[in-house]
């Protein structure tokens, strides 16, 4: 497996820190959002981490990167305005710089809310949105997701960070349904729970990659 490589990426606040990881085939890879910049969520984060290393594992190149005001990352926070500009940048990175032909979207907590909003705005090219305790009070999470591409939600029902209530409410509302996966007694950094979340991942992933003709 390839090591990752620092790159920077050219976004609408200036330059976004970015970590890619190549692999042999291009046809299809993952980029992975982080949590909230305030809360001192990074591209470093070990659930981000855990998702690229897993994507990786699979044969997918990935991408992740610092929203602004992060690390190296230029500009400030923008209360999830500005960020989900940030997603679009790294999307456009990933389809014209690397020369991906699909992206698999994933993010975690304020990560999964720019994801998705991000998805909503620009749903060519995506294969999948991976939505990781997505934080639907912190965010105008719609009602409707694009029918491009199907939706996965991975939460734990005892997360300390996220009501679960307001996520399976959500999951249950918005339309198309999205696939809904909890992990009982699971905190929101999937505490004790990374394995899981990798096996999980991975029974997700295979169809989607077997799509794409990567596996």
């Amino acid at each position: 497996m390839a090591q990752e490589e620092k790159i920077v990426i050219q976004g609408p606040a200036g330059v976004l820190e970015a970590r890619h990881q190549p692999a042999q085939q291009q046809r299809l890879g993952l980029l992975m959002c982080h949590p909230h910049p305030l809360f001192h969520g990074t591209m470093d984060n070990k659930v981000v981490t855990t998702v690229t290393r897993t994507a990786a594992g699979l044969g997918l190149p990935t991408l992740r990167f610092n929203f602004r005001g992060v690390g190296s990352s230029d500009g400030t926070h923008d209360h999830g305005v500005g960020e989900q500009d940030d997603v679009l940048a790294a999307l456009n990175y990933c389809y014209e710089t690397l020369g991906w032909q699909a992206v698999i979207l994933a993010g975690f907590s304020f990560g999964a809310g720019m994801a998705c909003l991000a998805s909503c705005r620009q749903p060519q090219g995506i294969a999948a949105l991976l939505l990781l305790a997505p934080a639907v009070h912190h965010f105008d999470a719609p009602n409707q997701l694009p029918y491009e591409f199907e939706t996965y939600v991975y939460m734990g029902d005892d997360d300390e960070v996220v009501p679960f209530d307001e996520v399976e409410s959500w999951a249950g509302l918005v339309v198309p349904t999205p696939h809904f996966q909890v992990f009982e007694q699971g905190g929101h950094f999937f505490h004790g729970r990374l394995t899981d979340l990798k096996a999980s991942l991975m029974d997700d992933l295979s169809p989607i990659l077997s799509a794409h003709g990567v596996l």
